[in-house]
């Protein structure tokens, strides 16, 4: 915007209060509080049919006010420009106004904050079409009238604030893994402080590289001085400000962030070259053409941010991809921090590659710079290290609960069968010899019927801890379901028939003191049978030796049955009378 100048002097409509933040925009830091969807047509936004038109006419005003730049010049050109700048101010108030109008509540208060830097561009318009419409050298002079024009990026920074956003969104803490501990809470505070650091030293290693530098090197002095620093410093840090939000807070309206930050832009263009002009002192008025073509777009984009609606995709169902959109998203959000960094960096190198030194502030920055993004990768790479670190774990445990029963810890079927597998294979490749042990309890269904479910369950608990006791270390013990346990032995010493006899007797007397189950005792056997693999007797498959094993079971339970009538029969009145 074109300032007063001391007598002879551009008067610039003031800096944007473009810093504005578009309907749509995320909860934003400092006093703004999620707020609910506005309603239709109380958001200040219009149709989507409307917007295209607006949009088209903007389209059409720029390239009017824009081509004759190539050809004019001299007082043509001063003509021309107040002419244009006056329209395309005029057109931007009107949609602020318009948006002003169709909005309540909130949605009308930020709106209104924001178009302080539309009508101070308007004020700065007129003031140029009728003060140097007769100009061929300017002098620009920047006094303390100018610094009123502060005003207006200090009201937009108040709009930003006061944006809207949507309830429940939180992309601050999608900085890094998500990490639910308190450590993992702290790292992401330092992620998020590191962004915003990385964000704020770009943005004024570009501010000085660009315009602050020339400044404090110029001389001037006093009032002068403070203004120019102000004007440039001040779009910087709506800049910086609209950058943090749409990282750190989901908008509710992209199109509309994005409209408020391509009008920024083009207002700290414009500041930038105004600085220029000052710093330069006499300048012919062709020298103001990049200062016009910021101050000519950054107003039409501000006025379109006011009223563009969220966007179509908001109103047709949801699609087959969104969760890709989705993806897309937070790709972008992740890497939002490192688009200004990424142009400081250029202001840094591009020099540095045509032989300039860097010295002073700007080598200092670009020192501070680096190290924040260094601290900043060292802690993405701890994240990471950290994140794969959990979700190996929670493999193993998925895992674990996929091999393992989840009443008694034991392996689980698939695990004991995956295992006997591979045993086998090595017998039948080496000759190893192995052991399988089937175990059925004889009296659990009893104490299912008798005191429930929950004392079945604590029955087969208490039957897995003894039999744990009653095996080798490195045998490994499976509940295959129900009331039927087996054990796998693998390299069962020298004979290994005896030992699976010998291991079948101790689980024997392991489970013949009564179990206390609920508050009753219940004696509880075990029918054990065993199956041998080796020399002597080798195995086909493994469903051969779980057969044998089976079958070994049966006949000791069918053993332990006619044993126990005939000790029925021999115990009976009649047996003792005969």
């Amino acid at each position: 915007m074109l300032r007063d100048a001391d007598l002879e002097g551009l008067h610039r409509p003031a800096g944007p209060a473009s810093g504005q933040r578009p309907a749509g925009s995320s909860r934003g830091p400092a006093g703004t509080g999620p707020t609910s969807e506005p309603t239709a047509g109380a958001d200040g936004t219009v149709r989507e049919r409307t917007f295209c038109w607006l949009a088209g006419a903007t389209g059409l005003l720029l390239v009017v006010a824009l081509a004759p730049l190539l050809f004019l010049s001299g007082r043509p050109l001063v003509v021309f420009q107040g002419a244009t700048l006056i329209a395309c101010s005029l057109f931007a108030v009107g949609l602020a106004g318009t948006a002003i109008m169709r909005s309540h509540g909130v949605e009308r208060r930020w709106r209104l904050l924001l178009s302080s830097g539309l009508l101070s561009t308007l004020i700065g318009a007129i003031y140029w079409s009728f003060s140097w419409a007769t100009a061929e050298y300017i002098s620009l002079t920047l006094g303390t009238r100018d610094a009123l024009y502060l005003l207006a990026p200090l009201l937009a920074l108040l709009g930003l604030l006061r944006i809207p956003t949507r309830p429940g969104d939180r992309p601050a803490g999608q900085r890094g893994p998500p990490l639910d501990h308190e450590d993992g809470r702290h790292a992401a505070a330092v992620v998020v402080a590191l962004d915003s650091l990385v964000i704020l030293v770009s943005m004024f290693l570009i501010a000085w590289v660009a315009v602050l530098e020339r400044i404090t090197t110029s001389g001037m002095s006093g009032w002068p001085f403070v203004v120019a620093l102000a004007y440039p410093i001040s779009e910087t840090m709506l800049i910086v400000v609209v950058i943090l939000l749409m990282t750190f807070r989901r908008p509710r309206n992209g199109r509309a962030m994005g409209l408020v930050a391509a009008s920024l832009l083009f207002f700290a263009v414009s500041e930038a070259a105004l600085v220029h002009l000052a710093v330069r002192g006499r300048f012919e008025i062709d020298d103001t053409s990049l200062y016009w073509v910021g101050i000519v777009v950054g107003p039409p984009l501000l006025g379109l941010a006011m009223v563009v609606p969220p966007g179509s995709a908001r109103r047709r169902p949801a699609r087959r991809d969104r969760g890709g959109n989705e993806d897309r998203s937070l790709w972008a959000h992740a890497y939002l921090p490192y688009l200004p960094l990424g142009v400081a960096t250029l202001f840094v190198v591009v020099p540095a590659a045509r032989g300039d030194a860097l010295q002073g502030l700007t080598l200092q920055l670009a020192i501070a710079l680096a190290t924040l993004v260094v601290i900043r990768q060292m802690l993405t790479v701890a994240q990471n290290t950290r994140l794969l670190a959990g979700l190996r774990a929670a493999q193993r445990g998925l895992r674990y609960q996929a091999l393992h029963d989840p009443l008694t810890g034991l392996a689980n079927r698939a695990l004991f069968t995956s295992e006997l597998d591979r045993a086998v294979e090595e017998h039948q490749a080496s000759g190893r010899p192995l052991v399988v042990l089937f175990c059925d309890l004889d009296e659990f269904k009893a104490v299912n019927d008798n005191l429930g479910h929950g004392a079945g369950d604590e029955l087969l608990r208490a039957v897995a801890g003894r039999l744990s006791g009653a095996v080798r270390q490195e045998d490994l013990i499976a509940r295959l379901g129900g009331d039927e346990f087996a054990v796998l032995m693998r390299d069962p010493a020298d004979d290994p028939r005896a030992t699976g006899e010998a291991t079948a007797r101790r689980i024997q007397e392991a489970m013949r003191p009564p179990f206390q189950i609920h508050g009753h005792q219940r004696a509880v056997r075990v029918s054990v049978g065993v199956a041998v693999a080796d020399a002597g007797v080798p195995v086909a498959s493994t469903e051969d030796l779980l057969h044998r094993a089976d079958q070994a079971m049966y006949a000791a339970k069918n053993h332990r049955r006619r044993r126990a009538r005939r000790t029925a029969r021999r115990g009976s009145p009649q047996s003792a009378r005969r």
